[in-house]
């Protein structure tokens, strides 16, 4: 019955994706940049019919410029919305570049992606003739024009508009319960962007490009080779990968060899940028080269017309610079909050039996300690050397052996050779987390799951065999918004005050948002932009002057 169902899923999902194929709006925090910057991006999935998309949980975003790629990121997604956030690289070029988004199952379309601008500050390098150099007599700000509502969504900001003021932003307006993304930014003359709001893209339709995949409904599909297997070892079907990552033991996946040498393996997306653990199971020793496959494909931007520079520009970019480099200095994570992402459940809602090791007497060795005082675990020889097995016990209290199929772990990486806790440092063991029930990882039933956690991750420091590869891998971005808290110091340069890529304004009230103002004066906007759970595009702006 399970394979019944399973291929009538796998059915309907093929049939959804051959009728169907995602577009993306893609929102940005401002339109225009500087090299260094962090750009935060608020996606939207859109289907053929205008409406809201939900099939596909990864989209991937590439800033593209005449010289090519110059950033590649991952947006996971929750019901068709997602968001995340990238750094320029400090040497990018200056000039306009495209941000082009598309999922697995349809390249990009040329209505899928936003312009924006790119200012290096610290280099002359520009777009080839991607730049046209005005004179400072002629040149005006190019301030963001004034945009068009729709929706019924209003704006207002009432409050001390004065450097290191404080106000409050109200949204109203709404008969529905609505899912926008939430900017305000220093307006400072240095608009390039494309303006296209969301209903105008809705109302574009088109199809994007299809691929002939089946698309990533479950998550990022993550497409492995392996090399050195001869042809008649990877016909046989009994050799396996195994995915693990540090630090995360939900994130384990096992997937079998094909004749081809490959393994899919579907994922519930994987965030950061990470290490990879694959190792090729049933090798003897033998090694192998096992490398992952890049799911970008490096289109060509759209036509991009030359960004404007003039010497007239020359105090906002020195704001902008004194900005970031006034960022820098404060940790990353401390201003923003995390938002809802995409969780791998493995583990998380089983029974646990936890050891936390600095209860108990230190001893030196890991089989010291299964011997002492934990007692659901013991370590027994064979003819394939050290294994770990586990005891569980019944509602009577008598204790019963659960087989020695158990999946081990460190730090969340999988140890199929378990000998290599033999000789490892017990006294680097911080705790010891216990799954004694049998737990399905890919279709493949184990006995029981044991996590040992050390202080430091030091499973990164451990020699494995020639059939294991650590790789880096570049997980999806993780989504945070930043909701205007002012950070320590002298100054407050902050060029952009709020930033929310997810918010939901609630229908029938004011939703009120503090904002904190900036310790210098200027032009700022406020834009929100998104859709009512209807399905009906939405979007409302509000100009003010801090003076």
């Amino acid at each position: 019955m399970t394979k019944i169902l399973l291929s009538i899923f796998l059915t309907l999902a093929a049939s959804l994706s051959a009728a169907s194929q995602d577009r993306f709006f893609v929102i940005t925090d401002r339109p225009a940049y500087i090299a260094g910057d962090i750009v935060g991006c608020s996606v939207f999935c859109v289907g053929e019919d205008g409406h809201p998309d939900s099939f596909s949980s990864v989209c991937y975003l590439e800033l593209i410029g005449v010289d090519g790629t110059a950033v590649e990121t991952k947006i996971s997604l929750l019901d068709g919305r997602g968001a995340g956030s990238f750094r320029i690289p400090q040497g990018t070029p200056t000039g306009n570049y495209s941000l082009i988004a598309y999922s697995s199952r349809s390249e990009h379309s040329p209505e899928a992606s936003r312009r924006i601008a790119v200012f290096n500050t610290t280099s002359t390098s520009r777009a080839a003739n991607g730049v046209v150099v005005s004179d400072e007599s002629d040149y005006k700000p190019n301030y963001i024009p004034e945009g068009s509502s729709s929706g019924g969504l209003r704006l207002n900001l009432e409050g001390n508009l004065s450097p290191l003021g404080k106000a409050v932003l109200t949204l109203d307006g709404l008969d529905d319960d609505t899912d926008l993304a939430i900017s305000v930014f220093h307006d400072d003359g240095l608009d390039a962007g494309d303006g296209k709001t969301l209903a105008e893209f809705s109302a574009e339709g088109g199809k994007a490009v299809p691929t002939g995949n089946s698309g990533e409904y479950e998550g990022e599909t993550i497409k492995v080779s392996v090399e050195g297997l001869t042809a008649e070892e990877a016909s046989r079907g009994d050799k396996m990968v195994i995915l693990s990552t540090p630090g995360s033991p939900s994130e384990v996946y096992i997937g079998r060899i094909t004749s081809d040498g490959h393994v899919d393996f579907v994922t519930n997306n994987i965030y950061g940028d990470r290490e990879l653990v694959c190792e090729v199971t049933s090798m003897q020793g033998k090694a192998c080269h096992i490398s992952i496959s890049s799911p970008f494909r490096h289109p060509s931007p759209d036509v991009l017309p030359p960004l404007e520079l003039n010497p007239a520009q020359r105090e906002a970019l020195v704001a902008r610079k004194a900005a970031l480099a006034a960022g820098k200095g404060v940790a990353a994570d401390t201003l923003v909050n995390f938002l809802p992402k995409r969780e791998g459940l493995l583990l998380e809602a089983l029974p646990c039996v936890h050891y936390h090791l600095d209860d108990y007497s230190r001893f030196p060795t890991v089989k010291e300690m299964c011997v002492e005082f934990i007692s659901e675990l013991r370590f027994m020889d064979n003819n394939n050397g050290s294994r770990l097995r586990m005891f569980v016990s019944d509602a009577g209290g008598s204790r019963k052996y659960a087989g020695d199929n158990v999946l081990v772990m460190m730090d969340g990486v999988v140890l199929t050779d378990h000998g290599m806790l033999d000789d490892f440092d017990a006294m680097l063991l911080e705790d010891v987390y216990i799954y004694p029930q049998t737990v399905m990882i890919s279709g493949i039933p184990f006995n029981g799951v044991v996590n040992f956690v050390s202080k430091n991750n030091y499973v990164t420091g451990l020699h494995f065999p020639a059939n294991v590869r650590v790789m880096d891998f570049k997980g999806a971005s993780y989504p945070v918004c930043y909701t205007g808290e002012r950070p320590s110091g002298d100054k407050d340069l902050r060029q952009v005050l709020y930033w929310h890529p997810a918010f939901v304004a609630k229908a029938g009230i004011k939703n009120e948002i503090t904002l904190e103002m900036p310790g210098y004066k200027g032009r700022f906007k406020a834009v929100a932009e998104g859709w009512k759970r209807g399905g009906i595009p939405i979007r409302a702006e509000y100009t003010f002057e801090i003076q």
